[in-house]
Order: C-alpha cells, then structure tokens, then sequence
C-alpha cells in the first residue's frame, strides 16, 4: 500500500486530481473552471473538504487541503485565506497545474504526489496575489 496516498482502502478515486476532476465536473458553483479549462477556483474550502471525505479522502482542515494541493505540484495563484471575513464568499482561491486540464481529463492521471523531500530554507517568499488578474 502507498503511504503517500491519503486514501481508505474502499476509495473509488485513487489520487486527489482525481477526486478533484469528479467534483469539478459536477457543475457546483462554489468549484469551477475558468473559461480556458487550465485553471481553477473555489471559495468554500469546508464544503471542498467535506466533498473530498465523501470520496474516501482525509482532509480534515485547510492546511490538510492545502498539502494536497502542494504535493500534487498545483501552484496557488490567489489565496482567499487572507482575506477578511467573507459571509458572501466572493473571495475565490485560484490553482493550476500544468497537466490539470479540463479538456484532457487523462492528463490528471499523469500528476503523481511529490515525495517529502528536504526542509525549506527560512527565505520568505512572496505571497499569491488575490486580485481577479489571475483568473
């Protein structure tokens, strides 16, 4: 069994792009595509995590889910998770990866997990812009 996976022994989606794939396609407004098919976005992080346990995943928190995200080599491209309370949720999260397409929905099962590799430095980086100019 891979260690690597956070999966239950019954999970019909074997990996998260996987599962992630499933739930885009569903047509929620809280998850969706954008118009080019290489990007997406979601503003209701609970409800995303609470989709993917339904699949057999274990995310249980926002930082569980953003490790997925990252060790699947998706890059954030806006983080709603700074941004101030948001009742209305108009503030979206943005991800991409080269071979998460809309279009080629194989191609997601070409996205293997990266392996732990070694601690980062203490270099700040600079932080995702949350602006529209990304999606």
């Amino acid at each position: 069994m891979d260690v690597y996976k956070l999966i239950t022994l019954n999970q019909p989606y074997a990996t998260f792009p996987q599962a992630l794939y499933k739930i885009l396609n569903e047509g929620h407004m809280w998850i969706e595509w954008n118009p080019e098919g290489n990007k997406i976005r979601y503003n209701d992080p609970d409800r995303l995590m609470r989709e993917l346990q339904a699949l057999g995943f274990k995310a249980q928190d926002s930082a569980s889910l953003s490790k997925n995200f990252n060790d699947y080599g998706f890059k954030r491209l806006s983080d709603a998770r700074k941004s101030r309370y948001d009742p209305w949720r108009s503030n979206w999260t943005v991800f991409a990866h080269p071979n998460f397409l809309r279009e080629n929905p194989e191609s997601s099962n070409a996205i293997q997990r990266r392996r732990a590799r070694r601690p980062r430095s203490h270099q700040k980086k600079s932080s995702p812009i949350s602006d529209d100019s990304v999606w």
